[in-house]
């Protein structure tokens, strides 16, 4: 079986600059893997450790992601491709779904991708689902549980976890699988596999390598913006806890909070 999961670079936190041309300078910030994909590598792990194959993990990035590659290699995955051209820079998530879909072709032999739920920089949600209509692949959204990969009859079997109902969906692979925070809990690589796999250079596909071009981002960016400050807080003292609770009690009345 052969199982691949796609993988973002994110900063470590939103404290980022806003460049003259509207993107992101996060020069200083330290680069990890978006949070929801570890989920995506772990659940990974855990099905190739059960079936065997091949676990891959699929990057469109430049040369600084590799580290978060190899980090993911060192989880446990077997194999890795980074996805690499200037053509590559700056694409929306449609154009980026695009270019994952070609390389996703030309390895040819993936049952299922896994990805997470959204990454923490751009917040859209939207990769998987575009990823999978692209694709022309089911797609299985906030799984929260994936209870049964069924790589003989070509079927998987997940829980997903929406605000009032779980569901129990089963969908024929290959698939695309979009998955939440709670489904695991990521294992740290030991420092033995982070040294083993320290000098591993992933191959890098180009567009002329996947047969991509003529790329254009559907929507652009008109504005971009730093969040406003968090206004500071307000500490309640008292005398007594009695106290405390009374003056918090009254000031939520009087914001109308209660």
């Amino acid at each position: 079986m052969h199982i691949l999961v796609c993988l973002k670079q994110v900063p470590r936190d939103n404290s980022v600059k806003i460049n003259a041309d509207l993107s992101v300078n996060a020069d200083g910030i330290e680069k990890i893997i978006n949070l929801f994909d570890e989920y995506a590598i772990e659940e990974g792990i855990v099905w190739y450790e059960k079936h065997g194959g091949k676990l891959t993990i699929l990057s469109l990035g430049t040369d600084e992601w590799v580290e978060q590659i190899r980090r993911a290699l060192a989880m446990g995955a077997t194999d890795s491709v980074l996805l690499k051209d200037p053509s590559f820079a700056n694409l929306d998530t449609l154009a980026a779904a695009k270019v994952v879909a070609a390389a996703v072709r030309k390895l040819g032999d993936v049952d299922l991708i896994l990805t997470g739920r959204n990454s923490t920089d751009d917040e859209s949600g939207a990769f998987a689902p575009a990823l999978a209509r692209t694709l022309g692949w089911p797609q299985l959204t906030y799984v929260g549980k994936v209870l049964d990969v069924d790589a003989a009859g070509k079927k998987v079997t997940v829980e997903r976890h929406l605000e009032a109902v779980v569901e129990t969906v089963s969908a024929g692979l290959p698939a695309v699988v979009s998955v939440i925070k709670d489904i695991n809990n990521p294992r740290y690589p030991s420092l033995l596999k982070i040294k083993k796999v320290a000098k591993i250079t992933p191959p890098v596909w180009t567009a002329a390598d996947l047969g991509v071009s003529g790329l254009a981002s559907a929507t652009t960016i008109t504005n971009r913006v730093p969040p406003p400050s968090r206004p500071k807080g307000e500490v309640i003292d008292g005398p007594d806890a009695a106290a405390k609770v009374k003056k918090l009690v009254d000031k939520l009345l009087e914001n109308q909070i209660i």
